[in-house]
């Protein structure tokens, strides 16, 4: 599984951005994601707006939406690396 770091977009239009490898090209990719404003964190985050998210969205199925899915359960905070499973490129 390839490995993408979570950071800081800081372009205005994104919260966050993840930077690796794509496994099948080899080359750099970046997935940006994220609506500027809303709040993912921990405070912001409850099991409310958690089961409300994954009914919108259901099974990821492209590589922006698993990373998504991992901040929303709290599992890809800013500064970390999450695997993203191959099938997704």
């Amino acid at each position: 599984m390839p490995k993408f770091k979570i950071i800081s977009a800081g372009d205005g239009k994104h919260t966050w951005k993840a930077v690796g490898t794509n496994p099948k090209t080899g080359r750099q990719m970046t997935i940006k994601g994220g609506q500027k404003g809303v709040k993912v964190g921990p405070k912001n985050r409850t099991s409310k707006t958690v089961k409300s998210f994954q009914a919108r969205h259901g099974s990821p199925k492209t590589a922006k939406q698993w990373v998504n899915k991992r901040r929303w359960q709290g599992a890809a905070k800013m500064g970390s690396t999450v695997n993203i499973p191959s099938k997704f490129f």
